[in-house]
């Protein structure tokens, strides 16, 4: 079982962000594009969500973002978890969204949502393994995701 603790996103953050971008290509690619991180992270400051910082024995291995109750559907969604590439497969995800899950379960919600895009094979595949199901795809300004749910139960 693997022990972690979460604290919120800080400037000083920015340093441990870069390190994990720069070994996923994919993820660059798919979301920052053109942008720099610090435009991404601003185009998500309308929707209430929260960045955390994962550590193990007080060593960052991980950042995740979700919103509490997105703007679509009023339910929990994961955007974004990002483990340090040498701690990758370790189960490190998988406790992330344990840990999520409880927080939202807390609030009444009986499941969590995230898209991938529809081509990203590798993602949905680790979606799969962090207990996401496939649900739907969705058409969003000429691409389309798969939408994956995991229940609360």
């Amino acid at each position: 079982m693997v022990i972690l603790t979460c604290r919120p996103f800080e400037n000083v953050d920015f340093v441990f962000f870069q390190e994990l971008i720069s070994t996923s290509s994919k993820w660059r690619k798919n979301e920052l594009r053109s942008l720099s991180l610090e435009e991404y992270m601003e185009h998500y400051e309308g929707f209430s969500g929260e960045w955390r910082v994962w550590e193990k024995a007080g060593i960052p291995v991980a950042i995740s973002y979700h919103v509490k109750s997105a703007p679509s559907n009023q339910k929990p969604w994961l955007g974004t978890i990002l483990v340090k590439a040498e701690e990758r497969r370790r189960g490190i995800a998988s406790a992330i969204m344990n840990q999520l899950s409880d927080e939202f379960k807390v609030n009444g919600q009986k499941a969590v949502f995230a898209a991938v895009p529809i081509d990203e094979y590798e993602w949905s595949n680790f979606l799969t393994d962090c207990g996401f199901e496939q649900f739907k795809t969705e058409e969003n300004k000429g691409e389309t995701f798969l939408i994956m749910v995991r229940p609360l139960e």
